[in-house]
């Protein structure tokens, strides 16, 4: 009994729910409807548009399931009003007429169920429209409520009385899923009771929907950025419902709903929608509403309307419905011609001409292939050339099938010129429309006879085929309302593109190919990609293409293209740049910690460094990074960096990455630059070289939003072979000498290669495989590829070279061209739209666009006669460009929105001409023409609009919007007025309006702006020109040179040598003034109007060996402002350097190695400023430390590289003498108080009494580390001093350093080390192996056709000294340390030092000589010979015992006959020369313990480093010293470190050198102080301490500890 009472309260609970009964059935309910929307800023008492609606809604009940609604007497009104929290009176705005058709359209009645309190199964009139449904889903949506919290069936069962009391007696809150009007979402329910009514409050979770009625287009050019997006939605949705119930009856309902634009986090713009139902009479049904019989439909808003609008344009005529039939072809042209004609009515281009441009773009979207073609035969044909690029332009952005169709049936019927067709294409390439018919049709004109016959347009074509179809499968692609079958459209497209890739003939045609399924995004292309990548048979730029055709996939599929990529990355098989691209894609998907742990673990062991620098700069520029979308993964990389010991070496053609952030945090906004480029030793050219731009904009992440990139493969190759074909200018005789001795030494070198049976090493690289291109890239979209390859430049050297010669007279025919120019172009730079339902039952569309339109007129003339080239240039361009944001609702009844216009135009009418002539002197002229009458206009405005359009009888018809401008108070605050106007050179420069004075994104789109600059030319046209002449080098005498007063007080450097050391200069002097100098003049001459002149020039004068050099400038200038003299510049600055040591003792002896500097100068005019500065540059007293504690006897090479560094100079001295004006005083005392301010917590200030108008100066870097920088200024009141300040690492000049061909060469070229018996590869591999009096080949080129050989070998069985034989051309160089003296023989006959330059040979120091070869030079000192090669010069080319020079450390053993070994012994015995002129030394080679391979953990501890200059394992020892177990013996500071202190001994403590240990010890007492850890002194004295002992007496004691040192030391 009891199951069926409980049974039958479960039916009558499920039958008629509590709130249920609010309609009762059979019941008629009469509600007042009252409906407002308003469009504006988010700013109190600001004016918005606002529409009113009002209607009475008639609601039945027929019975328990069904209720029937209809909407009588109808009205409208709009106004633009300040907003009120009340619902304005309908009188108090003004009154809108609707059409009948309307009205009738809107009185239709709807039938739906009424289930639970919820409304579903809604039927409608057959002849309803949609945006009518619409509006009668919003009614019902108000009436639908469910506030009964969903349990499970048991506890319904059992809890069915209690819940009824429960909601009658307590309030409850809870969450649900509910469909409404905006979608299913999560809601929540509040339910509250008041004496008589019961309040329940609804809003919706928009975060949590399965389902909602929205879309949105161009969208798919923007990038993930996770961390933005919890704080950078763009548009916010709220909605908010209240039901007011008496008795259970619905008396009143009402819904806000508040749609706002958020810029950085702040609203600046808003839509709001109210609706309200007002209970006004309740009664029985005496007029039944019609049933509606119409097909069953759901209560969430019915995108059918915008669904057909999507399907016309992704479909054309083949859209299962024509929606704009009622907009006639008569209206379209009466439209399309207004827009014309208002354009013609305005010369330039003006923001007008960008909204008219999208106007033209709004009707071309509704056009037929029929109407299109019409409007061509009635327009177009009879169009100016600037109305038919604007309307060509204006279908092209439309991007419908139909308007896309249009263009490529003219392109084909050869309508439009091949340029212009390319611009055409790229537009089309962004379509907010992509389809598979559309990508069908570019496929289809790919294919054409026009693109066949025209590779720009080909070109074009398929890459805008590619973007099409990425429009179309990307994930990005919000809930497209046509559906289309992604995989099928994936597999299609992906067989034609690979179709395309395996029918290309040439590399070009597989990497257009590759772009086109880049530009697609295809993520099923993966694996082929992946074996393209792989395939080592396919050229190497189509591998690299292959990787780069991946970018798309980053934020898809990140961990797939990882596992693509990382194999080859971590591959040595494969090429470098290959590896290097493929790291550069891992690292755009940025991986997570555990793979760059992997990446870093990689970089450690890598045995190419240009693999590893390149790999280290990533991670170290993204672990800097301050681009919001980074961040996650620049903590990462920051961690990983912080466990690594790599330090890349220091190239001068290495891998580069870098990055420029410019990014604001708190908003979300900035650029960042990327810069990489890949280099290969094989190669002087980058292998690829890109730099793109990025932007965040509020959040919204545009990767690559622009990037122009250059790649190459062996074309640097082709270049050197195609410029030694034009080496035919010399004489035949020589020409024939020449070949006979370049043929004599090739014979040379190949009869040696035959002795030691070595391989010849054909090149890997042909050069006919060159290949180059250069690429740009537009929103990650590969936009435009120029080819380059040998056939390109073959070409090029054929039509202008002939038998070696320059053909003058084709390049003449070239020049001597005059040309009119004329071109328009029209573009959006970027269309967004998004479309969404409001609880009015109206779409409101959010839109940003940026239409452009650019014209430019003129003439062009080039004219080369003679030695003079004239180019003209005379162009009137004009561009206006605005931003468009706005949001819109838009329905038959009206159209209302706010917007905001940012307009920019400019019209700048200019002459440019230049010309350059060569006859005496060098001349080159430039002048620019402002024309007369007419105004150069740069202009900029912004203006926030609300408007209101009411379209009348007709859904198509244009009428004018009623806009208002939006003038907000406290935004017109931020602003200030400018009325200026100037007189510049007769020209008139007025300024006028008002701009913000503080610039933020939500100032800009908020705040009115009408900012204007104008130059108007009234009288003759103004030319400004500028003149430029440099005269050649002529000999002048030096002793007209002045140096009396070049010293000063503090330059003395050492106590009791300034006589000697002056006494040393003013001989030095004197010798160099007895010499030749050399004197060169340049001028610069710049004049305007009215007589305006400046003239600058420049006299040089040099020795011969630029020791000394004066340079005198003077400069005069016409009177301005209120100068009433001519203003006057006369400066003079001397430079001495000293003389170049060549040793170390003659470093130590030389009395005078400072540079002196001498500056004087006075300007003005009235009144003039005079300064006199002497400065002087020398070593630092820590400087000198180096050289004095070099106690041991240096020799050779070590001598020469120690040299280098100890004649370092790190302090500058200066001081400055002057008589200043006031006025020149106090702008330099500002300047120097502002440094002072920049740096307040490191700057130390003393107030002293020196001597008045004088400043001493010094600055000196810290020499070691070149990082730190100390300060000192002394003026007449104060000491100032900056210490310890930290500044990139720079360069230190040297006295002693040689010319810079060699120091390019040194830096940037591969270095291969022999010295005793170890031996560093060019490839930084270091092996032991046993030299022998047998010539052992150290180097050689190995082509075809060889150009040199380095052989070395020991002079005595148990000597350390080697002889070393270079093969050169024909010359056999033979040279050997004899008495301490180089001795060279060539061709056997010995050659005094006096004539090695004749030989191309160089002394180097005392004991060492450098000898040239054809590319780089080898050094010898007797004991160590270092060849020195370019860097790219001969890969896997070169053979011998110093590797092949091809970056890779894992190959560097081949054997003469080109066999990989890792046997060291086989490697060295394969090199070895046997003759009878040695005795083969069987037992030393044969012995395995003189064979050995270090590894890097290994080397510090057999070779100690160069940078440390009190290590010297590069010396060769002498016998004395061999023996002298005391001479090993060296002093350094000891440390000890703790785990939060640092401990340095006191005074210096013994220990033996390295390679050596202790024979006998004694105990010492030793004193020792201590600094904490973290103090910059400590880390300083830790970083000398490896330098140098260090002087540590002045500091305290803070332990003393008994420590062993040795007495003497042996080697071990």
């Amino acid at each position: 009994m009891r199951t069926i009472i409980l049974a039958s309260l479960v039916a009558l609970a499920l039958s008629t729910p509590a709130f249920e009964r609010s309609f009762e059935p059979k019941t008629e309910y009469h509600y007042k409807l009252d409906g407002l929307v308003l469009s504006g800023l988010p700013t109190a008492s600001s004016e918005l548009s606002q529409s009113r609606i009002s209607a009475r809604a008639r609601v039945q009940t027929v019975d328990d399931r069904y209720v029937h609604l209809q909407l009588v007497n109808i009205r409208m009104a709009a106004s633009h009003l300040p907003e009120s929290e009340q619902m304005p009176v309908l009188n108090s705005m003004e009154q809108r007429e609707l059409s009948d058709e309307y009205k009738q359209m809107l009185e239709l009645p709807v039938r739906a169920q009424l289930r639970n309190g919820l409304i579903s199964e809604l039927q409608f009139d057959k002849e309803d429209a949609e945006w009518s449904k619409n509006m009668k889903r919003a009614v019902l949506n108000m009436i639908s409520f469910n506030p009964i919290a969903p349990r499970n069936e048991i506890e319904q069962i059992e809890n069915i009385r209690d819940e009824q009391e429960s909601l009658e007696e307590e309030n409850t809150s809870f969450f649900t899923n509910e469909r409404t009007l905006e979608g299913d979402c999560q809601v929540a329910y509040t339910v509250v009771r008041e004496q008589k009514k019961t309040i329940i409050t609804k809003s919706i979770n928009f975060d949590k929907c399965t389902e909602r009625s929205e879309t949105a287009y161009g969208l798919r050019y923007s990038s993930e950025c996770p961390e933005c997006e919890k704080d950078t939605e763009v548009i916010r949705p709220q909605t908010v419902y209240t039901y007011v119930l008496e008795k259970n009856t619905l008396k009143e309902a009402e819904v806000r709903s508040v749609y706002s634009v958020n810029v950085n986090g702040q609203e600046v713009m808003k839509t709001e929608t109210r609706s309200k139902l007002v209970l006004e009479e309740t009664h029985s049904i005496k007029n039944h509403i019609n049933k509606a019989h119409g097909q069953t439909e759901d209560i969430i808003y019915s995108s059918r309307w915008e669904q057909l609008v999507e399907d016309f344009f992704k479909n054309g005529d083949k859209a299962e419905f024509a929606p704009f039939e009622k907009f006639t072809l008569e209206k379209k042209i009466k439209l399309i011609k207004a827009i014309t004609e208002q354009v013609q009515e305005v010369e330039n281009n003006v923001p007008e001409t960008t909204h008219f441009l999208a106007r033209l773009v709004r009707i071309f979207r509704t056009t037929s292939p029929s109407e299109l073609q019409k409007i061509h035969e009635t327009l177009y044909v009879k169009a100016d050339k600037k109305i038919q690029a604007m309307i060509e332009h204006a279908l092209a952005i439309a991007g419908t099938k139909n308007t896309i169709q249009h263009i490529l049936l003219h392109i084909e019927n050869e309508d439009i010129s091949p340029a212009e067709a390319a611009q055409l294409l790229k537009s089309i390439q962004e379509t907010p429309f992509p389809s598979q018919s559309i990508a069908n049709s570019l496929v289809k004109f790919a294919q054409s006879r026009v693109a066949k016959t025209n590779q720009v347009i080909r070109q074009s074509a398929w890459l805008a085929a590619g973007s099409v179809v990425r429009g179309i499968v990307d994930y990005k692609n919000i809930r497209p309302l046509v559906r289309e079958d992604k995989r099928e459209v994936k597999t299609e497209f992906l067989r034609v593109f690979f179709q395309l890739f395996e029918e290309a003939d040439s590399t070009y045609e597989k990497i257009l190919a590759l772009k086109t399924i880049g530009n697609s995004g295809l993520d099923i292309s993966v694996n082929q990609l992946n074996e393209i990548i792989v395939d080592k048979r396919q050229p190497l730029p189509v591998r690299k293409e292959a990787i780069d055709a991946l970018r798309l996939l980053k934020d898809t599929m990140p961990r797939k293209i990882q596992k693509v990529l990382l194999p080859v990355y971590k591959n040595r098989h494969y090429e470098p740049e290959l590896r290097m691209l493929a790291l550069w894609r891992i690292m755009q998907t940025q991986p997570e910690e555990s793979l760059l742990v992997q990446i870093v673990s990689q970089m450690e062991k890598e045995s190419n460094q240009q693999v590893a620098t390149l790999t280290y700069q990533m991670i170290r520029q993204f672990s800097k990074t301050t681009n919001p979308c980074y961040q996650r993964f620049a903590s990462d990389c920051s961690k990983i960096l912080s466990f690594t010991r790599y330090q890349p070496q220091e190239q001068m053609l290495a891998s580069v990455y870098g990055q420029l952030p410019f990014f604001h945090q708190n908003t979300f906004t900035g650029a960042q630059f990327d810069f990489a480029a890949i280099f290969e030793k094989n190669s002087f050219l980058p292998k690829d070289l890109h730099a793109s731009l990025d932007a965040v904009f509020g959040g919204n992440w545009n990767k690559y939003f622009a990037q122009i990139g250059f790649s190459q493969q062996n074309m640097d190759q082709y270049i050197i072979k195609a410029l030694k074909k034009l080496e035919t200018l010399e004489k035949e005789s020589t020409t024939v000498v020449r070949g006979r001795r370049v043929q004599t030494g090739i014979k040379l070198l190949k009869d040696l290669a035959k002795k030691m049976n070595i391989q010849v090493r054909p090149t890997v690289q042909n050069e006919k495989d060159a290949f180059a291109m250069l690429y740009l890239r537009y929103k990650d979209m590969d936009y435009a590829v120029l080819p380059i390859d040998t056939q390109l430049i073959e070409q090029i050297i054929e039509k202008f070279i002939t038998n070696g010669k320059i053909e003058f007279s084709e390049i003449r025919r070239l020049l001597n061209q005059e040309h009119e120019f004329e071109t328009h172009h029209a573009a959006f730079f970027y269309e967004a739209i998004r479309k969404f339902p409001t609880t009015l039952g109206l779409p409101l569309i959010v839109t940003g666009k940026i239409p452009t339109v650019f014209s430019v007129e003129g003439q062009f003339s080039l004219e080369f006669e003679g030695t003079e080239l004239r180019c003209t240039v005379e162009a009137r361009p004009s561009i206006a460009s605005t931003h468009v944001y706005e949001m819109r609702m838009f329905t038959p009844l009206f159209e209302q929105g706010v917007k905001s216009l940012l307009s920019v135009r400019a019209f700048t009418p200019v002459k440019i001409q230049a010309v350059a002539g060569l006859k005496r002197n060098l001349e080159v002229v430039y002048k620019v023409v402002v024309p007369e009458n007419q105004k150069t206009v740069v202009a900029f405005s912004n203006r926030p609009v609300v408007f209101l359009r009411f379209p009348g009888f007709s859904k198509f018809e244009y009428v004018e919007a009623e806009e208002r401008t939006v003038v907000v108070p406290l935004w017109q605050q931020k602003t200030q007025e400018v009325e200026k106007v100037y007189n510049f050179f007769g020209l008139e420069i007025s300024t006028r309006g008002n701009i913000l004075n503080m610039w933020t994104l939500e100032n800009l789109l908020l705040a009115e702006q009408d900012y204007e600059l104008t130059i108007e030319n009234k009288n003759r046209p103004a030319e400004f020109t500028a003149r430029f002449t440099a005269s050649p080098l002529e000999k002048t005498e030096l002793s007209q040179i002045k140096y009396n007063e070049i010293f000063e007080d503090e330059f003395e450097v050492e106590q009791g040598s300034s006589q000697k050391r002056r006494q040393y200069f003013t001989k030095m002097m004197k010798t160099m003034q007895k010499e030749q100098g050399y004197k060169s003049r340049v001028t610069l001459k710049l004049e305007a109007p009215r007589d305006y002149n400046m003239n600058t020039e420049v006299t040089t004068i040099c020795d011969k060996e630029v020791r000394m050099c004066q340079w005198e400038v003077e400069v005069r200038r016409s009177p301005i402002f209120e100068e009433t003299k001519e203003w006057t510049l006369r400066s003079q600055l001397l430079v001495i350097r000293p003389e170049m040591p060549s040793s170390l003792r003659q470093l130590r002896e030389q009395p005078h190695r400072e540079v002196q500097l001498s500056l004087n100068a006075n300007w003005g005019a009235q009144k003039k400023n005079e300064l006199t500065i002497n400065g002087q540059l020398q070593q630092s007293k820590e400087q000198k430390k180096y050289e004095r504690n070099m106690d041991r006897q240096f020799n050779g090479i070590p001598e020469y590289e120690l040299l280098i560094k100890a004649a370092r100079l790190n302090q500058v001295d200066a001081v400055a003498e002057y008589k200043l004006t006031p006025e020149t005083q106090q702008v330099l005392s500002r300047y120097f108080d502002l440094v002072k301010a920049y740096n307040f917590w490191t700057v130390s200030s003393y107030p002293e009494n020196n001597e008045e108008n004088r400043v001493v100066l010094q600055l000196t870097v810290e020499p070691l580390s070149r990082q730190y920088v100390n300060f000192t200024v002394q003026t007449p009141e104060q000491r100032v001093e900056l210490l310890n300040a930290q500044i990139p690492q720079i360069y230190l000049p040297s006295i002693a350093q040689r010319s810079l061909k060699h120091q390019l060469t040194q830096v940037s070229g591969s270095v291969c080390k022999v010295q005793k018996n170890q031996i560093r590869t060019f490839d930084d591999v270091l092996y032991k192996t046993p030299l022998t009096t047998c010539y052992s080949l150290v180097a050689k080129d190995c082509s075809e056709e060889p150009t040199f050989a380095v052989l070395a070998k020991k002079v005595q069985k148990n000597s350390d000294e080697i002889t070393v034989q270079v093969t050169r051309g024909e010359q056999e160089i033979i040279a050997q340390l004899k008495n301490n003296e180089i001795r060279v023989e060539i061709d056997g006959k010995k050659i005094d030092s006096e004539e090695y330059s004749q030989y191309q040979i160089e002394r180097l120091g005392e004991t060492a000589i450098v000898i040239e070869l054809p590319e780089g030079e080898v050094r010898f000192d007797g004991y160590t010979i270092k060849t020195q090669l370019p860097s790219y010069i001969r890969k896997n080319q070169l053979c011998g015992l110093c590797g092949n020079n091809d970056d890779e450390m894992s190959n560097e053993f081949y054997t003469a006959d080109n066999t990989e070994t890792d046997n060291i012994e086989e490697f060295h015995r394969s090199y070895l020369l046997k003759n009878n002129e040695c005795e083969i030394e069987e037992e030393r080679l044969s012995d395995k313990k003189n064979y050995k391979r270090y590894e890097r953990d290994e080397e510090e501890s057999e070779e100690s480093s160069e940078e440390e200059y009190e290590q010297y394992a590069y010396e060769p020892l002498t016998k004395n010293e061999k023996y002298d177990k005391k001479s090993q013996i060296v002093e350094k500071t000891q440390i000890k470190e703790f785990s939060h202190r640092i401990c340095f001994s006191i005074e210096p403590v013994a220990e033996c050198r390295r390679g050596y240990e202790s024979e006998k010890e004694s105990q010492r007492k030793i004193r020792f102080t201590c600094l904490p850890r973290h103090n910059r002194e400590a880390k300083r004295l830790l970083r000398d301490s490896r330098q140098q002992p260090l002087e540590l007496n002045d500091y305290p004691v803070s332990f003393v500890e008994s420590v062993k040192v040795p007495t003497a030391c042996v080697a071990y």
